[in-house]
């Protein structure tokens, strides 16, 4: 392993039954970096993180943290912080005996304790409600206090397993900010759970795009957004048209396509080996669709629309190309099209990505 290569993942597997809800997880992350898994319920995400965490022991592969062998390690051995999606506080103590917890657990003399609850507690600016009880306190209040619990002990590795799928979206964007600030000016190496895409979208340094127990695309979130390497990924990340189309002809690195009578480039890297005719799955973002008055393009109707305040999204029939979506600016997209208006669709521009049909 690499000296900055905080956690690494070798063919991790791990089995319930005749199930396997992990299949051979290859995995390497680097010292301070905001790693996210993401996908639907039940693609292995959080059965991913309690193995890192050792809550459950892989049927086959190995897991090592900062360099050290872990595989076979009970939970306190492996120097991690974690917070839990129902935070997991205990309601008989006060906040600084939630947050010292663990250092209690580890022997830390109590001096050492007390001051480092009250740095803890001071990163999630909460120091004014050390004396509360967990009842006392909001949601958000006590999420920060099961950050400052997982950070005190000052971990190799801070795991978080959708710890703020029970806010609301307010305080839910006000977390996010927050976790992310403490996370840089903290640099913990943090692997962060959801199936929230703009949660993980907008925190992570890479996200792990996860479906049936399998990583299927593990990069930066403008890669995994602009170039899918997987049709799941390219369907489940944000939103997407999606052409029937044929391969024309190959260029190195590009390929020439055609879908609802339109020429378009695309990578050829995400097209395995299929020859020139093969059926292909064309996906093209919102954004990279415009309204035109002539030229190539698809002709249709708006057929519904809903106004996001700074946008539009527009969804427009086109016969036998199906439906596209289009995403324009709010105000003057409302004002010009509604519903059943004529729109002709242009593609000029446009970044599309392939796969075999």
């Amino acid at each position: 392993m690499a000296a900055t290569d905080a956690l690494r993942l070798e063919g991790v597997t791990r089995r319930f039954g005749a199930v396997t809800a992990l299949h051979e997880a290859w995995l390497k992350v680097q010292d301070g970096e905001f790693v996210t898994l993401l996908g639907p319920s039940g693609c292995g995400k959080t059965t991913l993180l309690n193995l890192i965490a050792g809550f459950l022991e892989a049927d086959a592969g190995e897991i090592f943290i900062g360099g050290k062998l872990v595989t076979t390690l009970p939970v306190w051995e492996r120097d991690l912080g974690m917070v839990f999606q129902s935070y997991a506080l205990f309601p008989h103590m006060d906040v600084a005996r939630n947050v010292g917890y663990g250092l209690r657990a580890r022997g830390i003399p109590r001096t050492e304790e007390a001051a480092r609850v009250t740095e803890a507690l001071g990163l999630v600016r909460l120091s004014a409600m050390a004396a509360r009880r967990p009842k006392q306190l909001s949601g958000g209040q006590q999420q920060r206090v099961a950050l400052a619990r997982a950070l005190v002990i000052r971990p190799r590795l801070l795991l978080l397993d959708e710890p703020f799928s029970a806010l609301d979206r307010n305080l839910r964007t006000e977390m996010q900010l927050e976790l992310k600030e403490i996370q840089r000016r903290l640099g913990v190496t943090t692997i962060f759970v959801t199936h929230d895409q703009g949660e993980a979208m907008s925190m992570s340094d890479r996200v792990a795009v996860m479906s049936e127990g399998r990583i299927l695309q593990l990069d930066t979130p403008e890669v995994i957004y602009g170039r899918p390497a997987h049709p799941f990924v390219a369907g489940f990340i944000g939103d997407a048209t999606v052409l029937p189309g044929r391969l024309v002809a190959r260029d190195g690195a590009q390929a020439q396509v055609e879908a609802a009578g339109l020429a378009f480039t695309v990578p050829a890297e995400t097209l395995g080996d299929a020859p020139p005719g093969a059926a292909l799955s064309v996906y093209l973002r919102p954004e990279d669709l415009h309204p035109i008055e002539d030229g190539p393009g698809l002709d249709g109707t708006v057929i519904s629309r809903a106004y996001l305040g700074d946008r539009a999204e527009l969804v427009v029939e086109c016969g036998a190309a199906g439906r596209l979506m289009l995403r324009l600016p709010g105000q003057a997209a409302m004002a010009r099209w509604p519903v059943g208006a004529p729109l002709r669709v242009g593609f000029a521009g446009a970044r599309p990505v392939a796969f075999p049909a």
